[in-house]
């Protein structure tokens, strides 16, 4: 086992400095157009300068692909990536510019929908929805574009703009897991009992029993609101649960002021075993962690002077991962 840890560096290694030769490769061809292979190489090296949080050589590589005229809307996605995770707005409007200039990628779906998300990331509401305009009469337009709007009101505090925005959406779209994921996720913000109502009756005839996020909105809804009953109904009713699942009840019991049922709960998820992929499995995160935290301290159990909360160590909880994995 040591042998394989202490190769996996080195072969990723020889990995890295393949794509950097390749770089170097780029930046001295002649040619103004590179073979298919090499834009594809090139592409994933940007996605894995991504990676590294080495932005500003992958910004490098963008601008010697210009130079080529070497790029493809692969590129193009990734370095819009890359300026949402470095916060270079101004290159980011740099890249909205080349895009538009094009007649060949100004209405293309996918990168607009990128660009609405990168301004929506700074806080640009009206340059996304400036885009949203632009792009949502055309044929390719999707529901994707649609939730990426929600998601970008939801993330910049305007829970509210989501339901005027849904009624524009349903007008040419049926919603769908998502989008329902994200009005909830507004109710939830909003603690807007009738509005979230409505959406769960509306999802009753149609709720995938499969999709476990759909559902623990619902039950962050119903915790926020105050009504833990139909948060535990959901739960006990759920065909498929993930560890996600048990701290969104949690979460839940923690704002009704329930520590007691946190910690029932947990004991509930150390029944089942970790080789488990399906409902059910034990994986506990951080998300976990807070919340075990929290409820003991609401029961005074991190000051207890019988050591009582030892059983909710949280090196303890990962030493027991450690051992069943293994």
């Amino acid at each position: 086992m040591i042998i394989y840890r202490s190769t996996r560096p080195v072969i990723l290694r020889i990995f890295s400095n393949s794509l950097f030769a390749l770089n170097y490769s780029i930046k001295t061809n002649n040619q103004s157009k590179l073979p298919w292979t090499s834009i594809e190489s090139t592409n994933q090296l940007l996605k894995t300068l991504n990676n590294r949080g080495d932005y500003e050589r992958a910004f490098r590589l963008f601008d010697n692909l210009i130079k080529q005229n070497n790029i493809n809307i692969k590129t193009l996605l990734t370095i819009i990536d890359t300026c949402i995770r470095s916060n270079k707005i101004e290159r980011g409007r740099q890249i909205e510019l080349l895009i538009n200039q094009s007649t060949k990628w100004k209405n293309h779906i996918r990168l607009q929908t990128s660009l609405i998300n990168m301004y929506m990331k700074y806080q640009m509401i009206d340059q996304a929805e400036k885009i949203f305009e632009n792009i949502h009469q055309l044929p390719e337009c999707d529901i994707i574009v649609y939730n990426t709007m929600l998601k970008g009101y939801l993330r910049n505090h305007k829970a509210e703009y989501c339901f005027n925005f849904i009624d524009t959406m349903r007008s040419k779209f049926i919603p769908d897991n998502v989008t329902y994921i994200l009005l909830l996720n507004a109710c939830t913000v909003l603690r807007d009992r009738d509005r979230g109502k409505a959406i769960h009756n509306e999802l009753l005839s149609t709720i995938d029993n499969q999709h476990v996020h759909l559902h623990n909105a619902l039950i962050d809804f119903y915790g926020k609101i105050n009504e833990i009953d139909s948060a535990e109904k959901i739960f006990d009713e759920m065909n498929l649960r993930e560890t996600s699942t048990y701290n969104s009840l949690m979460k839940a019991y923690l704002v009704n002021n329930m520590p007691l049922k946190v910690l029932d709960l947990f004991e509930q998820m150390k029944q089942y075993d970790l080789h488990m992929t399906g409902p059910l499995a034990f994986k506990p995160d951080l998300i976990t962690f807070m919340a075990i935290c929290d409820a003991c301290e609401k029961l005074g159990l991190l000051d207890s002077p019988d050591n009582s909360y030892k059983e909710y160590n949280w090196k303890k909880i990962f030493s027991r991962s450690s051992t069943v994995e293994k």
